[in-house]
């Protein structure tokens, strides 16, 4: 299990399309906890120049970039937000 995420680990294993469907259902259970869509999409956009980014996962802290970048308690693992 990467870093304690059964979640994670089982979006992982699942095909890109339904694991997009997987997120935004779950961020659709974090209505209090979501960020503005342009800090979401400000992130992401960080996220898109970043060398740890593998196929939408973040290698430090193993997380989906779209699920991390849109909640508003997540930070970068690597301090790459701190403007967001």
């Amino acid at each position: 299990m990467r870093n304690g995420c059964e979640r994670c680990d089982e979006l992982e294993a699942l095909g890109r399309q339904d694991t997009d469907a997987l997120i935004e259902a779950q961020l659709a259970m974090e209505v209090r906890n979501i960020v503005p869509n342009t800090i979401r999409d400000a992130r992401l956009e960080i996220c898109s120049s970043c060398p740890f980014l593998v196929n939408g996962l973040c290698q430090q802290c193993g997380c989906y970039t779209l699920f991390r970048a849109s909640l508003k308690n997540k930070n970068c693992p690597i301090g790459r937000w701190q403007k967001y």
